[in-house]
């Protein structure tokens, strides 16, 4: 289905809620391979993410299509905030805020990092690039009356336009992937253990130990499918305790991404005394290990130390897959430090059209220290300074 079209100067902008409304110029223009080809956005629509909507923007020069984007709209509810861990007056005013559903236009994938939602020919120019996302975002924010937009990862040649001429957009401070490079000399878990410093190292050895009888299984597709639910009870269980869920996943995500991406996608599941406890999933690529969701049970954690194992688990599959990086994500700074990860630091912007949350939100910015604390001063490697 066509929403609008919208025009600036030479260009314009065509919307489609759906992949199998986008036209054959829309094929024709992206690389076989690039996320935007419907083949692979129409694996993120069939999951039916719970509260998640989408548009496909195809912009025109004149008549030639020269540029694709890819949104996301999420309706915000109730339960994207743990309103537990809020102040009395602070629910009250999250529940009011809730109430009115607003939305969160989402220039990207919300649950991917490693995709680029925006494509462009190659012989439009980057200030022309930036004007053509810059359309884009203003149709699918017209569009879908969505009351804040969040740029998420934007393309580093783009970062310089937005912030010399979208002043209304904000660049999040602190938008950090915990990343660690993987020496060659490193030929399995117990050469990254040498590595450490001795408290370090003597850490882990105690969650090693505590984790000694897990054993882990990569799960083909039939798996994935098989142990779904579980799967997503273990994700929820993750998930319930953040503070802040930019949206959930659904059941059918991970099984759907497994069945189209096959080995590109590695999916675990941990298990002691016969139960499933935990997975974790993870990104193969070329020059990198790149960590995806991950779940565990609670209540076996502590005794367990799930989450940590989970992690060196990580270390030890990038070294066996002999990937230089491995890339952890942007969750739990100081545990992804005590391991040995560097910050990668991330451009994302966010737009919101109340012009006083907007300020609000910016003097938080210039004074917040969030984020910066005692994780940036762990150096747990040997040769680390």
């Amino acid at each position: 289905m066509t929403n609008c079209i919208s025009r600036k100067d030479n260009y314009r902008a065509v919307s489609y809620e759906q992949v199998t409304a986008l036209p054959q110029e829309w094929h024709d223009m992206l690389p076989a391979d690039h996320f935007l080809h419907p083949s692979q956005l129409f694996v993120t629509e069939a999951a039916m993410l719970p509260d998640v909507s989408f548009l496909y923007i195809l912009l025109y020069e004149k008549d030639k299509p020269v540029a694709a984007s890819y949104f996301q709209i999420l309706q915000v509810k109730e339960k994207h905030l743990n309103i537990a861990s809020l102040k009395p007056l602070q629910k009250i005013g999250w529940k009011a805020f809730a109430f009115a559903s607003p939305k969160l236009l989402v220039a990207g994938h919300l649950f991917r990092h490693d995709v680029a939602s925006f494509y462009w020919s190659e012989n439009i120019s980057m200030f022309d690039a930036y004007r053509l996302y810059k359309l884009a975002i203003d149709t699918a924010l017209s569009n879908s009356c969505s009351n804040a937009v969040l740029i998420k990862d934007t393309p580093e040649v783009l970062v310089p336009y937005f912030q010399n001429y979208a002043p209304k957009y904000i660049l999040l401070r602190n938008d950090i992937s915990m990343e660690m490079d993987i020496p060659e000399t490193w030929q399995s878990i117990e050469d990254y253990g040498k590595a450490l410093k001795h408290k370090y190292a003597q850490r882990f050895r105690k969650i090693k130990q505590a984790g000694k009888d897990i054993q882990v299984k990569e799960f083909s597709v039939k798996e994935v499918k098989q142990y779904k639910k579980k799967l997503y009870e273990l994700y929820l269980q993750v998930c319930e305790r953040q503070t802040a869920r930019i949206g959930y996943l659904s059941e059918d995500f991970l099984p759907q991404l497994k069945e189209y991406y096959g080995e590109s996608l590695k999916v675990w599941g941990m298990f002691h005394d016969e139960e499933m406890v935990g997975f974790f999933s993870a990104w193969e690529k070329a020059a990198a290990f790149d960590m995806f969701y991950i779940g565990f049970d609670y209540n076996r954690n502590a005794s367990l130390q799930l989450y940590f194992n989970i992690l060196f688990f990580s270390i030890e599959q990038a070294i066996r897959l002999k990937k230089p990086l491995l890339i952890l994500g942007r969750t739990a700074l100081d545990a992804k430090a005590r391991l040995g990860c560097k910050p990668h630091y991330l451009s994302t912007f966010v737009y919101i059209r109340s012009r006083p949350i907007r300020l609000a939100v910016l003097a938080i910015q210039n004074t917040s220290q969030q984020q910066e604390g005692e994780w940036e001063q762990r150096h747990p490697l040997k040769q680390s300074k």
